[in-house]
């Protein structure tokens, strides 16, 4: 095993001994957020020198920047108390999970896979109560594991269907969607806008591998799949009460974007890669705003407190700008991939079902994020509550995110 083949594994392995050590051991806050930071810091310097020394494509190391720029986001966020210690933990374990994943190849890569599945298995079993709904997710994530490790030893073309069965759960489309809202639902604090872009990373780098696989066929089924899965959560976006079960539908409505164009646009990783992440830092910022107040409160149900931009303007900020971003979400496909499609060259059945899936995740999106934002940040502010403003740490965290949404959508 060479050089270039050892050091993809030694960045994946650093953070991951980390998070084991601080799992089983106790320690100051700030010595925890201190390294985590330094941490982060060192991967990005050793990213920068695979770009620049081994042959790696720069998508690739675009998906594990965005990682890296979330869990920095997540950390240097964390107020300094000793309950917050839990959150650094998790945080480095699956940092260095999914670089394992990214960056390493075959059965490296899968091995860190079925790690990363493993572990959320694990932390669902933990935290949901044993229900059918939970037993569902416990056999979807099982079945993953299998598939993933079991990926490499089989022929060709039950490759490519294990490929899209976990690029369909990381990039998660109806009825595959439950392991990623279950996730979301019980991740604890600031984790679960961490856990949004790792999902969304690695269901993009795995759709990335698979995307030359791909018939006309399947492309025509996935894209009414999308179809559906769209409508769905839209529909169960508009009817949801608590903060983290709207961001999760909510995103699963515009992750179908990805795969409904996937018939149309050429060149999924000029496209599809700059958008995904744009989606995983907007809807990332929004669970992380979220969060703060959660933290503050024990705050959940939508429209419980009302009018916040008033008594916190850092917050109202933050949100009228995420919401804008998200309501232009849909726009950022469509212009990138009509940059890369060379001719224009489509059916009109493809022009209705693609319009119409358009139309169900714009409009969609901009009834439950407007009503959203009237329920949080707009309205008349409650006397009874003792209000506290975003901290400039969690500020900049929260903007971060939307440079990186900018950056990826606009500039990359």
């Amino acid at each position: 095993m060479n050089f270039s083949n050892i050091f993809p594994i030694t960045l994946a392995l650093a953070p991951l001994a980390l998070g084991v050590v601080w799992k089983f051991s106790n320690g100051l806050s700030t010595t925890h957020k201190s390294i985590g930071l330094t941490a982060i810091g060192a991967l990005a310097g050793g990213l920068i020198y695979m770009r620049s020394t081994l042959e790696i494509e720069p998508s690739i190391l675009f998906l594990a920047s965005a990682i890296l720029l979330s869990g920095f986001c997540v950390i240097f966020s964390q107020e300094d108390k000793q309950q917050t210690s839990a959150i650094y933990a998790p945080i480095m374990i699956v940092l260095g999970l999914s670089l394992g994943v990214l960056l390493n190849q075959g059965i490296v890569s899968r091995i860190f896979l079925g790690g990363l599945l493993g572990y959320i298995g694990i932390s669902q079993n933990r935290e949901q109560q044993n229900s059918f709904r939970t037993k569902i997710i416990f056999l979807h994530i099982s079945l993953a594991i299998i598939l993933s490790l079991g990926s490499v030893f089989i022929g060709d073309s039950l490759q490519m269907f294990a490929s899209l069965f976990l690029a369909v759960t990381f990039l998660p489309l109806a009825p595959f969607h439950l392991p990623f809202v279950g996730t979301i639902k019980d991740a604890k604090e600031t984790l679960s806008s961490f856990w949004i872009v790792v999902w969304l990373i690695i269901g993009l780098a795995e759709l990335r591998a698979l995307y030359s696989s791909l018939s006309t066929q399947m492309l025509f089924t996935l894209s009414l799949l999308a179809l559906v899965s769209a409508t769905y959560a839209s529909l169960a976006s508009l009817g949801q009460k608590f903060n983290s079960l709207f961001v999760a539908s909510a995103t699963v409505a515009h992750v179908a974007l990805v795969w409904g164009l996937l018939e149309v646009f050429p060149s999924f990783p000029k496209w599809g890669i700059p958008f995904g992440i744009t989606l995983a830092f907007v809807m990332g910022g929004v669970s992380l705003a979220f969060s703060f107040v959660r933290q503050r409160y024990g705050w959940r149900t939508l429209g419980k407190l009302p009018g916040l931009a008033l008594p916190m303007p850092r917050f109202g900020v933050a949100m009228v700008l995420l919401v804008s971003f998200a309501l232009f979400l849909p726009l950022f496909p469509i212009f990138s991939g009509l940059m890369v499609m060379p001719t224009i060259v489509i059916h009109d059945v493809e022009i209705v079902r693609i319009s119409f899936l358009f139309l169900v995740v714009w409009l969609g999106g901009g009834w439950y994020f407007l009503q959203m934002l009237h329920q949080t940040a707009f309205g008349e502010a409650r006397s009874d509550v003792p209000y506290f403003d975003l901290r400039l740490t969690e500020f900049v965290a929260v903007s971060a995110l939307l440079l990186g949404a900018a950056y990826s959508g606009m500039i990359y």
